[in-house]
């Protein structure tokens, strides 16, 4: 190639508009993620990232480029595996639904017993949840608060799992009070509503202790007691 031709090839090159070279670094950037760690792998980092920020600092507070900072990717590839924050945090959300809630109802399915003993393992099954992951805990309390007057796909999906674990609750009651267990004076969906109340007061107590291990004993105990005295009719 002659002189004034490499010339001409790098006046070209200089000459591109400059949103291709970011779109073309954006895509090296998202190449090389996938294929250092494989699509499921940065989606998890990803995820877990989000998790840690979205529980240490709010969802509003949170930027992507913090999230790709946290994961140790481009802000670029976490748009190319989520589109968008809000599609993030729902992505987070359905994480913490399988490994919290559809957990919960597996186990407590899988277990089987007596309409008592599912109560105490739902109760069990939620504490380890929570001493295993609290910062989904963290999650839940501050999305419960900033999505409470909103119309969003994520207040949507706050109360599809809300209801997720009021389905189950329902189930076992209803369980109960057919065998004879539980009293049959007060409405299901009113004990229901009694005992998510305990279940998230005594969570988020726990955590303001900052997740220690002994007041989470005592509110375990204390959820067990509460559980079975609300639905036998005993009065403590």
């Amino acid at each position: 190639m002659r002189v004034s031709e490499k010339k001409e090839t790098r006046a070209v090159s200089a000459s591109k508009p400059a949103a291709s070279r970011p779109a073309a670094g954006r895509k090296r950037a998202v190449r090389g993620a996938k294929a250092a760690s494989g699509p499921v792998h940065s989606t998890a980092r990803i995820i877990e990232a989000a998790v840690h920020l979205f529980a240490t600092r709010g969802y509003a507070s949170s930027t992507l480029e913090e999230v790709a900072a946290k994961a140790g990717f481009t802000k670029g590839a976490v748009y190319y595996y989520f589109k968008s924050k809000e599609r993030l945090l729902l992505d987070v959300l359905s994480a913490i639904e399988a490994r919290s809630i559809d957990a919960t109802i597996d186990a407590v399915h899988k277990d089987g017993g007596t309409p008592s003993a599912q109560l105490v393992n739902f109760v069990r099954h939620q504490t380890r949840w929570a001493a295993k992951y609290p910062k989904d805990l963290a999650i839940l309390v501050l999305l419960s608060i900033e999505t409470a007057n909103t119309r969003s796909k994520v207040r949507t999906k706050m109360l599809g799992l809300y209801a997720k674990l009021a389905g189950l609750l329902e189930e076992i009651i209803d369980a109960g009070k057919r065998d004879g267990e539980f009293s049959a004076e007060q409405d299901t969906k009113d004990t229901v509503l009694y005992l998510q109340a305990v279940h998230d007061g005594n969570m988020m107590i726990w955590y303001r202790s900052g997740t220690d291990p002994d007041i989470g004993r005592k509110l375990t105990r204390a959820t067990f007691s509460g559980f079975l005295h609300a639905v036998k009719g005993e009065r403590m």
